[in-house]
């Protein structure tokens, strides 16, 4: 086959360019909201400057000038224990061990699926030419990603080492809720569907584009009275409001009411046939004989099924005291990020570390 061609994006060109990026998306596997490029444009305007980073996606072509991949990348300075510095590149969507970064979950590469191996050969041999690198972050990956092929077919340069992992979960939603709660626990289907009758006044209202701001307010107010301050709340606020003013009918933001009274705020999007949980809070006075979160789910997955929404993501993430998503039926999904080094002393120290924590090689 003849070789491929890896030429990088430059940042007008990534800015202007969804049409091509939603296209090869569209013939990849690639997650349909995290790698979509709403949700990575999105990322990039809020974090460019807070990172002091620049963009380097690198789109792989035929001979005949055809997109087939994109490896969604940019690069950053950055510092280990505060001593150690190295020029890092990482996927767009995450900032490996940033406090106040927004996280993105089932990260990859972008490929059209018939050319899989070929574009991870281009990536690799431009990897290996360019000495731009010292280290490179490849976040939040399924099993069998792209990303994952890619990182293996870099060690023969590059040390690929095991950073941390996470577990998302999601449910595949039936054709009806009335099927949905009938799977799941007598407990959690009371607390999902029964408790809706203690409730005075319940309602579960849809909020429109002119009221996201007051909304998504509430909702980070009502995080914060659970959780406390978190570092990104800030970010979080701005980036989601930013979201959804850019995805229009995928937004799902609804508020669960007792009378005129907020009880619950709750964040999902509708990407492709998959409705992704991103946040909700609730106010912790309704919490006495009634579990607020279990009750705005329930409301959220009933519309999801009458919608014919055929996957419901809750992500990765714990509740605050136990793993309730498993409550649902949720099935697990391992997520793990790699880092490859490249640079020698790098190498060294990290391959040390390893052994001395007795962490394993990546398979």
């Amino acid at each position: 086959m003849p070789a491929l061609r890896v030429r990088a994006w430059t940042r007008d060109e990534f800015l202007a360019g969804r049409d091509a990026w939603q296209a090869l998306r569209a013939r990849s596997q690639a997650d349909a909201l995290f790698m979509s490029w709403d949700w990575l444009s999105s990322w990039w305007r809020h974090h460019e400057t807070l990172l002091g980073a620049g963009l380097c996606v690198l789109g792989v072509y035929s001979e005949q000038g055809e997109l087939l991949g994109l490896a969604p990348f940019y690069r950053h300075e950055c510092r280990h224990r505060g001593l150690f510095g190295a020029r890092r590149l990482e996927l767009l969507g995450n900032a490996w061990r940033h406090d106040t970064a927004i996280y993105s979950e089932y990260l990859d590469l972008i490929v059209d699926t018939g050319q899989r191996d070929a574009v991870c050969e281009a990536l690799r041999d431009w990897l290996r030419a360019n000495a731009g690198w010292d280290e490179l972050v490849l976040a939040n990956l399924r099993p069998g990603s792209v990303a994952a092929q890619l990182a293996r077919a870099c060690a023969g340069f590059a040390y690929p080492r095991r950073a941390e992992s996470t577990t998302g979960w999601s449910v595949t939603l039936p054709a009806s809720f009335e099927e949905f709660t009938s799977t799941l626990s007598s407990n959690t289907r009371r607390k999902t569907l029964h408790q809706r009758t203690k409730l005075a006044d319940a309602a579960c209202v849809s909020i429109g584009a002119g009221g996201y701001a007051a909304s998504l307010a509430r909702l980070e107010a009502l995080v914060e009275s659970r959780w406390g301050r978190a570092p990104a709340a800030q970010l979080r606020a701005r980036f989601h409001a930013d979201v959804a003013a850019g995805l229009g009918d995928g937004v799902r933001l609804t508020e669960l009411r007792s009378g005129t009274e907020c009880v619950s705020v709750l964040l999902s999007l509708r990407a492709g046939d998959t409705e992704y949980y991103l946040l909700s809070g609730f106010d912790a006075r309704f919490t006495q004989g009634l579990s607020p979160g279990y009750l705005h789910l329930g409301y959220a997955i009933e519309a999801a099924c009458g919608a014919g929404v055929r996957r419901f993501d809750f992500l990765a993430g714990r509740g605050l005291h136990r793993d309730y998503k498993a409550d649902f039926g949720a099935q697990s999904t391992p997520l793990q990020s790699v880092h490859l080094v490249r640079r020698p002393s790098l190498r060294v120290m990290f391959r040390l570390v390893d052994l001395l924590r007795g962490a394993r090689q990546i398979d």
